[in-house]
């Protein structure tokens, strides 16, 4: 929690109108928040990471449409094709017939392993504004799937599953995820959007994946923090956290069991198809075995 106005007034010589401003803009950039009757107080989220994107402006690779804009996208790094093969030795992955694959930067090389193993990979588009494509790793030629792996050659190979064709792909084996930051306990952070959580709250909702599905995430070292984080019942958590040089096995964490209905955005809930049918069913549709 902040210090009160006339404390940091007498701290840092400046006047309270100045103070105020300052306070207003670092609330709009979502570094503090206000709650009535207690105080204003610095988000752990958003100071993780502005420490994080720091350090990992060093290693990461720019987009060709962000450059480094790490507020828009998960940049891949250097060292991702070790977190792929790290990955790919789990028994989780081994054994996984159906995935879903976030679309991260750093997980193209990731989704075209996949693929390359006979995987059914399933990917969100971009905040689920075209829904998720589907793709079958032992349908997809060798000499395509690098294309096939990539944001632009996703939407050439994948099939759009509608609504109901997604609750008929059954239960889902693994999900694969990258991050802003990860805590060493499983506590993952994205972007600030929250389309993780929406996306998992989906699955779950569906009765596709349950707290029994596995949750590895993708990242460089510097993206991985030692301290405990606070994290809220919508927020996904992670099961293994990977990077080019370790692989962490977290003590589970509880994941959110379904979409928090009075915490969806309207204009989200409004424009993305799979969210209107699942308001107008709101209950899970299949057991996951």
């Amino acid at each position: 929690m902040l210090p009160s106005e006339w404390e940091l007034v007498e701290r840092l010589g400046v006047s309270r109108g100045t103070l105020r401003r300052a306070i207003g803009d670092l609330e709009r950039n979502g570094l503090l928040r206000r709650e009535a009757g207690r105080g204003t107080f610095v988000n752990p989220a958003a100071r993780l990471r502005r420490v994080v994107w720091g350090k990992l402006a060093q290693v990461a690779k720019p987009d060709s449409r962000f450059h480094f804009d790490f507020t828009s996208f998960i940049p891949d790094f250097e060292g991702s094709p070790k977190c792929v093969k790290a990955i790919c030795q789990t028994p989780e992955y081994r054994s996984a017939k159906t995935v879903v694959a976030m679309p991260d930067n750093n997980l193209e090389g990731f989704r075209c392993r996949a693929l390359a193993d006979g995987k059914t990979l399933l990917v969100f588009t971009y905040a689920m504004l075209r829904g998720i494509l589907a793709l079958d790793g032992g349908q997809i030629r060798p000499e395509d799937r690098n294309l096939a792996a990539t944001l632009d050659g996703m939407e050439r190979f994948g099939a759009k599953l509608s609504f109901s064709q997604l609750r008929a792909t059954g239960a889902i084996d693994l999900l694969v995820t990258g991050a802003a930051a990860v805590s060493r306990d499983g506590v993952h952070f994205g972007k600030g959007h929250g389309y993780l959580d929406l996306e998992w709250g989906l699955l779950s909702e569906m009765g596709l994946v349950n707290q029994e599905t596995p949750v590895i995430v993708s990242v460089h070292e510097c993206q991985v923090v030692d301290e405990k984080v606070p994290y809220a019942a919508h927020d996904v958590t992670v099961d293994i956290v990977v990077t080019p040089s370790e692989v962490v096995r977290c003590y589970p964490l509880p994941k959110p069991t379904g979409l928090v209905w009075d915490r969806m955005p309207h204009e989200f809930a409004a424009t993305r198809p799979y969210i209107k049918e699942a308001r107008r069913l709101h209950k899970p549709l299949i057991e996951v075995a």
